[in-house]
C-alpha cells in the first residue's frame, strides 16, 4: 500500500503544479472553505490510483466523501492549503493516510512545491526522499509552535486564548495555512508543537502515522488517541512537551465540536 499511496501524491502533486499559475475558479462550500477544479482533479487522481491496486478498499476523500465498506479506508486531502494555492502561496500539500480496522498504519505527505515525499507505515520509521527523519529534542521554551491559520467562527477565541497560554512556555510562533504540512514539518524536527482544530480525518491521518514514526506524541486536546470523530490534534515532538501543551488545549478546547 505504502509504494501505492506514494504514487498517488505525486501524480496528484503533477495536477496542483499544472493549476497552481493558472487563473483557477474557486468556489465556497458549506463549511466556507473554498475549492476548485485542482483539488477535484487531484482527488480523482487519486482514488483511480488507489482503486487500480485496491479496488475493495474504501476511500474518505475530502471532496468525494466516503465510498466502501471496507475495514482499509483510505483518507484523502488532495490539496490541503487550498487557500494558499489560491493566493499564490507555494505551501501546499497532499495527504493520504490509511486507516486499518480503526488504527492509522500509514501516510504519505507529498509537498509538490518543493517535492519533499513524507512518509511512514506502524512500525518501519519516518521517511523523507528516502532519508529517515526524526523529531528535534528541544524544550518547549527553546523550539517554535505551529498553529494552523483558519481564525473562523468558535474557534478564533479558543486559538487565541490558547496561543496567549502557550507563551508563558514560548514566543516562537508559526502559521502555514497548511494542517498536513505543519505535521510533516514537525516530524522532521523543524517544530516542538503543532495544534490543528476544525478538522477532519483527512487533515491528520497521514500526518500522525509520520510524527510517531519520527519518534513524536498525537493526541485529541484531551490527551486521547485520536479518532474518526476528533476535530482538535495536538502533536508534539516528546511526553513532556505533550504534558504542558495538554494542559492548556484540555481547557481551551473543552466541548469544542469542530466547525
Amino acid at each position: 500500500m505504502l509504494e501505492t499511496a506514494k504514487l498517488a501524491a505525486k501524480e496528484a502533486g503533477k495536477v496542483i503544479l499544472k493549476y497552481f499559475n493558472q487563473d483557477v475558479v474557486f468556489s465556497e462550500k458549506e463549511d466556507k472553505t473554498v475549492v476548485s477544479i485542482a483539488d477535484e482533479e487531484s482527488e480523482q487522481v487519486i482514488i483511480k490510483t488507489i482503486k487500480e491496486k485496491f479496488p475493495d478498499h474504501s476511500i474518505n476523500g475530502e471532496e468525494t466523501g466516503r465510498t466502501g465498506d471496507s475495514d482499509i479506508v483510505w483518507h484523502v486531502d488532495p490539496l490541503d492549503g487550498t487557500s494558499n494555492f489560491k493566493n499564490k502561496i507555494p505551501f501546499s500539500t497532499v495527504s493520504i493516510g490509511v486507516e486499518k480496522a480503526g488504527k492509522f498504519i500509514l501516510g504519505v505527505i507529498y509537498n509538490p512545491f518543493t517535492d519533499e515525499l513524507f512518509y511512514a507505515e506502524l512500525g518501519n520509521g519516518a521517511y523523507l526522499n528516502e532519508l529517515k527523519i526524526q523529531v528535534t529534542d528541544l524544550k518547549l521554551s527553546k523550539g517554535a509552535v505551529v498553529l494552523d491559520a483558519s481564525f473562523r467562527d468558535d474557534r478564533a477565541h479558543r486559538k487565541l486564548k490558547t496561543q496567549e497560554e502557550l507563551l508563558n512556555h514560548t514566543s516562537k510562533f508559526r502559521m502555514l495555512g497548511s494542517n498536513a504540512l505543519q505535521l510533516a514539518e514537525l516530524a522532521k524536527g523543524q517544530y516542538v508543537c503543532s495544534i490543528s482544530d476544525a478538522i477532519h480525518t483527512y487533515d491528520f491521518a497521514a500526518g500522525l502515522v509520520i510524527i510517531r514514526e519520527a519518534g513524536g506524541v498525537v493526541t485529541d486536546q484531551y490527551g486521547n488517541e485520536p479518532t474518526v470523530d476528533s476535530v482538535v490534534i495536538v502533536a508534539t515532538n516528546n511526553v513532556d512537551n505533550h504534558g504542558k501543551v495538554i494542559d492548556i488545549t484540555k481547557r481551551t478546547y473543552a466541548g469544542y465540536k469542530g466547525m
